[in-house]
């Protein structure tokens, strides 16, 4: 629907989805499954306390997740640990330059 459009053009500033919806590293693979079904993520940034803001311990996408028979499995369990991440003042270009070297599909933006 249209509101929904609005919503998701909001979320992404220059190409930066802005506010990302994060969980923690006690959520389930079923919180993840429900968020894809609601907003259409398919990668979800992993918080210590599963807030915005606070220190980034992980990321979950479905490449993680897809063919894992058991949804109640901790994201501690399945998130990937190694992350590429952005500063905050990097670029849009940079961001892709890093995402296409990197291989990955996401690139979380950091600004510690």
């Amino acid at each position: 629907g249209q509101a929904a459009e609005v919503r998701t053009v909001k979320r992404y500033k220059n190409g930066f989805i802005t506010d990302p919806l994060v969980l923690s590293p006690n959520h389930t693979i079923a919180d993840v499954d429900r968020i894809k079904e609601q907003h259409g993520f398919s990668g979800i940034p992993i918080t210590v306390d599963g807030q915005m803001g606070s220190r980034l311990v992980g990321f979950v996408s479905n490449r993680d997740v897809d063919f894992l028979e058991d949804r109640s499995r901790k994201l501690s369990e399945v998130m990937t640990t190694d992350l590429i991440v952005a500063q905050e003042r990097c670029t849009l270009s940079e961001a892709n330059l890093i995402l296409r070297e990197s291989k990955k599909g996401k690139l979380p933006i950091v600004n510690d």
